[in-house]
């Protein structure tokens, strides 16, 4: 039995420090696993939050990704539990998770229903559209995992980033942004899409006057005298050689005639601005502005 005889005095005032020994003895009597820090076990049901837990340096806390995540080149496999938007709030439990990050993609309702009355964390980001929007989920998330200063710290490097952009942009510049899926249908991007925002990012005009994705003809594209072309795509090697064998008629475009067509990595795009979606404005800015006659393949 431990006697602790100096912590019981009658009619004795406690000082500061009587309580602060009393602190100390409680947690040395207390069992290890009531103090002891736990490693969280993040599942990330979302491309651009997998993109964030990397960024922020929480990657050896993930259990589990959805579909549309992609892990660095060597980063070790993980369990995928499906599609976003068709999850099983089962399946997701059974990996035992402390805490489940997903965008407002995340469905269907009833795993989300589920999600919110289980006993783990449930943290839900609006998917980045702008850079405002980005700046946000860095706060949330680290402040959701309890690492305030990791956002800060990454809010910080992103911040300079941007500001990097703002030396170095496309301002005048109509771009068309395509997204490289099959050669023989152009996918253009429009307003509220991934493309837009990116186009954004470099402060330059989005040739398409519409909303969302939509597929056009290389005549319709040729028609809107593009001065930049963005082909986004998973093989950034071949996309542009691919695009104009297919599609001959934009090789009498003004960007294609100045060589200012663009093959950037399409995964940084998936789900929203990212870190690396702005890494990838910062390279294709800096290429043109230094060389207003140049192919550009970006593929970090």
């Amino acid at each position: 039995m431990i006697r602790l005889p100096f912590l019981f005095f009658a009619r004795t005032k406690i000082t500061l420090s009587a309580f602060a020994w009393l602190k100390v003895i409680v947690l040395m009597l207390a069992p290890v696993a009531l103090y002891a820090d736990e490693r969280p076990r993040l599942i990330s049901t979302d491309a651009g939050v997998t993109e964030l837990i990397f960024a922020l340096g929480f990657e050896d806390d993930l259990i589990a990704i959805d579909v549309t995540s992609q892990l660095p080149e060597g980063f070790p496999a993980l369990p995928s539990i499906g599609y976003h938007r068709t999850l099983s709030a089962e399946g997701l439990m059974s990996l035992n998770p402390s805490v489940v990050i997903g965008s407002e993609h995340i469905g269907p309702p009833s795993v989300v229903s589920a999600l919110t009355q289980a006993e783990v964390k449930f943290v839900q980001l609006r998917s980045a559209k702008s850079s405002d929007q980005l700046r946000d989920n860095v706060l949330t998330l680290a402040d959701a995992l309890d690492q305030k200063e990791k956002g800060l710290r990454l809010l910080t490097t992103v911040d300079a980033k941007l500001a990097e952009l703002d030396r170095t942009n496309l301002a005048g510049e109509r771009i068309a942004f395509l997204l490289s899926m099959d050669d023989s249908k152009l996918r253009l991007a429009g307003e509220g899409t991934s493309g837009q925002s990116f186009i954004e990012l470099m402060k330059a005009q989005n040739v398409a006057d519409f909303k969302n994705y939509r597929n056009i003809s290389a005549e319709s594209l040729f028609e809107m005298q593009p001065s930049v072309i963005i082909v986004a795509g998973s093989d950034v090697e071949s996309a542009v050689p691919s695009l104009l064998e297919a599609n001959p008629v934009l090789t009498h475009t003004p960007a294609v005639k100045q060589k200012r067509i663009i093959a950037v990595n399409g995964a940084t795009l998936v789900a929203g601005l990212s870190v690396s979606a702005i890494n990838e404005a910062i390279r294709l800015t800096q290429a043109l502005s230094n060389s207003p006659a140049l192919v550009v393949q970006a593929n970090n």
